[in-house]
């Protein structure tokens, strides 16, 4: 189905709908082409809904991430190899659109930004050594120079030690006027290309890492390039995010890094094969907390994990390990394959375990344990062999790894799971879930003037006394299944009420204990090297040490004390509590639908006086309405859902940027102190006396961000789940009009009624 042909269908049944005689018709009947126009309304706004699919490529640079989008999106668009070993430093999403050719848009960071990072290299390349310099501060500090000396020298082609200062004081800050326009006005540049080679090597020649370009190496300043192309894997709305290490020093691009990371729908961990999750991955998923935030945030089941090169393998060891004759193996590597990617499953999932038990063992929470830790063990990992699926496709023709068919590489199974995994939030599920709804919509309109023609046309006197009889019992059930509703949606609010009231009570026991895991996050902060604490004050709390590979971010630290208590009381509110409110309301809407329609189609079967055909009818108007009913309450199930999700991971990163700002004037304090013996333990003492003193209202006010966020959740929560009910009430009061059809209609209607059946437009196939 395409949207186009929806479309059409769509306004083909508005004109009917416009043009049909209903001023003729008596006023029982005038609820019916009103629901049929707000049904239509509502298919509509379904469309207009433009929602990107983002899935975020996160792990180390030369893993083969750009090689894997090569493969999924069937082009070879993005340069790979040694050459572009600093294009890990550039957002790069590809993205669909229908036609021929590529064409993508260059984002750079403002001059302002790319002055304010210059002046970072300037005062790394000229920090002295100073006497209580610890090894790691040494290291630190040869570090920093030499980045900023690369850096520099990747843009200029010059010594920084003797040109920083003039292009500092230029005001397009050395860079070539075409580029300097960009950076200044924000507009990217665009190219566009036939030619997937052409496009690729004219890209590249902004992204490149090693290769010599006469205008400089642009990287540095480019935040953001965006591909796109007639790419059919992601033409039902998903995007592929190849994200740089969140350790980015530059702090324009760790901003577009940090956005995706928290917009993406779904998050990929991409690793090698060989190594899994080695050191640099754990401290992402552990140190840094990535697992932890994405449970709290409600976006665990978004989480896969694919390892690359797998076709990397020593074969012989792998036979040996397996208990195989190495002299006897005929070459078949399909159980060699198989034996290592539960290998390489078995240790990922360990490795995700081990965070998991701590996350555990820190929210306290053990009736909780066996559950999270399912969850985490059945995240899907992949294993794939990209080079030999590009050289089955004949794009890498100089491949001489082991000879694997396109089944054995596995890039389609993560092909299927990239479609699985999107496919009810895409577009192209919209599309379809819209022209379902539509085409029961026909349906019902179809059978209501086709019954009314068979029952003026064929009814009888017995069939009109036999029907009223039918009415009264049809009538008691829809009435009885009316109250259940009611009640139902009455019972919504105070619901949703009392789960606030039990979330509230758990948030506010959980702050003694954070105050008490206050005084550990002070005492960690003691490890850093003091070169990288008074970097991190001066950068509101967050640094990215090269010399360590470490992310340091206080704020994050305090917040997690107590955040860490929070991951399990957040689970019990937003997934168990509300979750299972408008499961409920959901659940209990379609018993009382199906049980009422099962009485009346009791009632109807007993019927022997009645015109043919129009039973059955009756019977399947009942499905159609149902139907209806299991696709809208879907869509709105869906909706509530995504805003709960959405809520719960607004929350969590709003408490790190109230820790932020509760800790200013502490990093201010701390950045102003004289580089001298003792700065390290006077630093500490200033970020644990502030963080004594204002953890307690710090709680406090954690607890009321997430009391007034919750409660703004709520507000919009309950009409909507309130609205499901409503729609299941709608349905009840259109099974009772259905039964109302034939007393007293107007035998001359027929030809109006006619009319309209015939002038109704096809359903969309």
């Amino acid at each position: 189905m395409t949207l186009d042909k929806l479309t059409q269908g769509i306004q083909r049944f508005r004109e009917w709908l416009s043009g049909v005689p209903f001023q003729a018709f008596d006023g029982r009947w005038a609820e019916f082409p009103q629901a049929w126009s707000e049904e239509l309304k509502a298919i509509e706004r379904l469309l207009e809904t433009q929602e990107e699919l983002p899935i975020a490529f996160l792990g180390p640079s030369q893993q083969g991430k750009s090689s894997l989008i090569n493969a999924l999106v069937g082009q070879n668009v993005l340069a790979v190899g040694g050459a572009v070993g600093a294009c890990t430093c550039v957002v790069t999403s590809i993205h669909y659109r229908s036609g021929p050719g590529f064409f993508a848009e260059i984002e750079f960071i403002s001059l302002e930004d790319w002055r304010g990072e210059l002046t970072s290299m300037q005062d790394a390349l000229v920090a002295l050594r100073f006497l209580a310099d610890t090894p790691a501060d040494e290291e630190e500090r040869d570090i920093s120079r030499r980045d900023a000396f690369e850096k520099f020298h990747a843009v200029y082609r010059t010594d920084p030690d003797q040109d920083i200062a003039r292009v500092l004081g230029d005001a397009n800050l050395g860079m070539p006027p075409e580029i300097a326009a960009h950076m200044r006005n924000g507009n990217p540049i665009r190219l566009e290309f036939e030619n997937p080679q052409t496009f690729r090597n004219e890209l590249r020649r902004y992204l490149v890492g090693r290769e010599q370009h006469a205008d400089g190496q642009f990287w540095p300043v480019i935040s953001h390039v965006r591909v796109y192309g007639d790419f059919p894997v992601l033409s039902h709305g998903v995007a592929l995010v190849d994200l740089p290490g969140l350790n980015d020093p530059n702090p324009a691009r760790e901003r577009v890094t940090r956005r995706y990371l928290n917009d993406a729908s779904y998050l990929w961990l991409i690793c090698n094969s060989q190594t899994g999750i080695d050191r640099v991955l754990s401290k992402v998923l552990r140190d840094n907390g990535l697992l932890f935030r994405l449970f709290l945030e409600g976006r665990l089941d978004a989480f896969s994990v694919v390892t690359t090169k797998i076709d990397e393998i020593n074969i012989e060891a792998i036979l040996e390990q397996m208990g195989a004759d190495v002299e006897a193996f005929d070459g078949d590597l399909q159980g060699v394959l198989q034996f290592r990617r539960e290998q390489i499953a078995d240790q990922v999932r360990q490795n995700l375990l081990s965070i998991g038990r701590d996350i555990v063992s820190r929210a306290q929470e053990q009736q909780h344990a066996e559950t999270f830790l399912n969850r985490v063990d059945s995240l899907p990992v992949y294993s794939v062999s990209t080079s030999a699926y590009l050289h089955n496709a004949g794009r890498m023709p100089l491949y001489a790894g082991p000879k694997l068919d396109i089944a054995e590489t596995h890039i389609p199974c993560l092909i299927d799971h990239l479609q699985q995994i999107t496919l009810e939030r895409s577009r192209s599920a919209r599309i379809e879930a819209a022209a379902r709804r539509l085409n029961v919509l026909w349906e019902q309109a179809r059978r209501f003037f086709l019954d009314l023609i068979t029952w003026v046309e064929q009814s009888s006197e017995a069939s009109r006394q036999e029907w009223s009889t039918l009415q009264q019992v049809a009538h008691h059930a829809i009435d009885q299944a009316g109250l259940i509703l009611q009640q139902s949606r009455l019972e919504i609010g105070p619901k949703v009420r009392a789960q606030r009231h039990t979330f509230s009570e758990r948030v506010q026991q959980a702050e003694q204990r954070a105050a008490i895991g206050l005084v550990s996050v002070v005492q960690a902060w003691g490890s850093l090297n003091w070169r990288s604490l008074r970097a991190a004050v001066s950068r509101k709390g967050r640094y990215f040490s090269s010399a360590t590979g470490r992310e340091i971010d206080l704020n994050r630290d305090l917040s997690r004390a107590y955040l860490d208590l929070l991951p399990f009381i957040w689970e019990d509110f937003f997934r168990q509590g509300l979750g299972a409110i408008v499961d409920d309301s959901v659940n209990e809407t379609s018993e009382a639908l199906k049980s009422t329609a099962i009485e009346i189609q009791g009632a109807l079967s007993m019927l022997k006086q009645q015109p043919p055909g129009l039973s059955d009818s009756i019977r399947d108007s009942f499905g159609s309405a149902q139907v209806g009913f299991r696709l809208q309450s879907g869509q709105l199930k869906s909706a509530i859902l995504a805003e709960i999700q959405r809520t719960r991971q607004s929350l969590s990163n709003g408490l790190i940027e109230t820790a932020t700002a509760g800790m200013q004037s502490a990093y201010e304090e701390a950045a102003r102190e004289p580089v001298a013996e003792g700065i390290k333990g006077r630093m500490l003492e200033i970020l644990g006396r502030h963080a004594r003193e204002q953890g307690p209202p710090l709680f406090v006010n954690l607890r009321q961000e997430l009391s007034d966020g919750v409660g703004v959740l709520l507000e919009s929560m309950v009409p909507q789940t309130e609205h499901i009910v409503r729609f299941g009430e709608g349905i009840l009061n259109r099974f009772r009009q259905n039964l109302e059809i034939g007393p007293s209609v107007d035998p001359e209607s027929v030809s109006r009624f006619q009319r309209s059946l015939n002038s109704l437009p096809d359903p969309i196939t």
